[in-house]
């Protein structure tokens, strides 16, 4: 759902509809769901701490990327970010 709705932004390049009503960041909490199902399933330490990792990385690449979007769209994103969550 994520990746369809991003594929369809508005004019100006924001996009806030469909499933990014409900969060601003839907494939990176896809990726970590994917990826937690792994480690579940396999019971790996080393998976486990492999998620870990990967979700500190992704979220310092979304705040470095919702510094770019402020940049950008000014005050209409940073309203998007008041009435819209960063994950869930």
């Amino acid at each position: 759902m994520s990746t369809i709705a991003f594929a369809k932004p508005r004019q100006d390049g924001l996009n806030t509809n469909g499933i990014y009503k409900v969060s601003r960041n839907p494939m990176y909490i896809g990726y970590f769901i994917y990826f937690l199902g792994c480690v579940l399933l396999t019971r790996s330490i080393l998976l486990f701490f492999a998620l870990f990792i990967f979700q500190i990385s992704a979220h310092w690449i979304i705040i470095s990327e919702e510094r770019w979007c402020i940049h950008k769209f000014g005050d209409e994103y940073l309203s998007y970010m008041k009435n819209v969550r960063r994950y869930l």
